[in-house]
């Protein structure tokens, strides 16, 4: 049970620093809607990996982008025990906020955010 929505908490979007002066924006959610949409949609738990980010934590992932969505707390990564980063994205693009946002494929998973714009990627294989 989750305090945002039926299967999501606060705490799995949570910045993954650990200071106590973290200055990460604050969870947009249309994302949490988004997902538990798509949670529903699958009917199998999904992981967040990564959700909000602040500057400095961002800074030390070695292939996250300067101007990542999860800085505005409008992003997630996401994974599914049993789905493939495929399926899981044929099922995101069921999903109208993510079909119209942004979803990347990666080998460990996907990443969903709700940008308000189309954008796609494959970085399988980097």
């Amino acid at each position: 049970m989750g305090d945002l929505t039926k299967n999501f908490s606060r705490k799995e979007f949570r910045c993954r620093c650990g200071r106590k002066d973290c200055d990460a924006a604050p969870l947009d959610m249309r994302l949490v809607y988004a997902l538990q949409e798509l949670r529903d949609l699958i009917g199998l738990p999904l992981v967040v990996t990564s959700g909000c980010r602040c500057r400095w934590y961002n800074s030390r992932l070695p292939d996250a982008s300067y101007n990542s969505r999860h800085l505005s707390g409008i992003a997630a990564d996401i994974v599914c025990a049993d789905l493939t980063p495929v399926e899981l994205r044929r099922f995101a693009q069921a999903v109208p906020a993510f079909d119209k946002g942004g979803i990347g494929i990666y080998d460990w998973g996907i990443h969903v955010d709700v940008r308000g714009r189309r954008a796609r990627w494959d970085y399988r294989g980097r």
